[in-house]
């Protein structure tokens, strides 16, 4: 991939991000770039302030935003582009990711009174618009090798050979072991899903074939616990997944026991489109 998109809000959290995104950034060889969505608070967008006040805090924004990225490029001491939009869609989020050649879009959580949540204004709207896939990164996380890369798969879903192929830089990069990780709930298959299976399986093993990788099926009618097993199991340093459009995300921000499956081990989460 060209580059790798941060998304940050200025906060410690968005910094950790960055610094994964760095990190990663550094072993494929791609360059990192910072994204801020500047959102107005209620008063002006009830029009109590005038259209050249919110011109100058636009202006100011935009200010912070490259003195910032100023500060992490000597701290970090790499080159590093910052954008800032004032309204969030799916155009002009796709601008930005085609004007850079982005192939990762990269975020970060912050953990209060011991549960996790997306730091700052960015995290939806990115969530909701992007078509590249997003990292998840948890707050102060400890920079290491990803030695082993889980990706909990539906076999009724499999992503895009171009989102796919992020997947793979990745385990390629860090020289990763990874396991396709599936959960069975339902342990007398019909014919269709085992035809599902057997293609999921077919087109994934065509991917990674040079990889070292492993599968694993586990059979369970709880997907959250089996899932979190199975991170512990394998020690799993990502966990990747392919969630159906975006209701993945929705789950992910609005359900407690689905945000438990996916962030409890603490490491950072891979989405792929699917």
């Amino acid at each position: 991939m060209k580059t790798i998109l941060v998304a940050t809000d200025y906060t410690d959290s968005a910094e950790s991000a960055f610094k994964y995104a760095a990190f990663i950034a550094s072993f494929i060889k791609a360059d990192v770039a910072l994204f801020n969505n500047y959102t107005f608070d209620i008063h002006s967008l009830n029009g109590l302030i005038t259209a050249s006040a919110m011109g100058d805090m636009i202006r100011k924004n935009k200010l912070r935003l490259d003195e910032y990225a100023e500060g992490l490029s000597l701290k970090y001491k790499r080159p590093i582009k910052a954008f800032s939009l004032t309204t969030m869609t799916t155009e002009s989020l796709e601008e930005i990711l085609s004007k850079l050649g982005v192939g990762l879009l990269v975020m970060g959580m912050k953990k209060n009174a011991g549960e996790y949540h997306f730091s700052g204004n960015t995290s939806n709207a990115i969530i909701k618009n992007s078509k590249v896939p997003v990292l998840v990164v948890p707050d102060k996380i400890v920079l290491k090798m990803p030695e082993r890369i889980l990706y909990a798969c539906d076999y009724q879903n499999l992503p895009k050979d171009e989102h796919l192929k992020v997947l793979i830089e990745l385990v390629k990069a860090f020289g990763s072991e990874l396991q396709v990780f599936h959960v069975n709930k339902h342990q007398t298959a019909e014919n269709i899903e085992q035809d599902l299976k057997a293609a999921f399986l077919n087109k994934m093993e065509n991917a990674i074939s040079s990889l070292n990788h492993t599968y694993c099926d586990v059979n369970s009618k709880d997907f959250m616990e089996s899932l979190k097993l199975g991170l512990n199991n394998f020690n799993a340093d990502i966990l990747v997944m392919s969630p159906h459009k975006y209701g993945f995300w929705t789950s992910l921000i609005h359900k407690s026991k689905t945000k438990e499956m996916a962030l409890t081990s603490e490491i950072p989460l891979l989405s792929i489109p699917s």
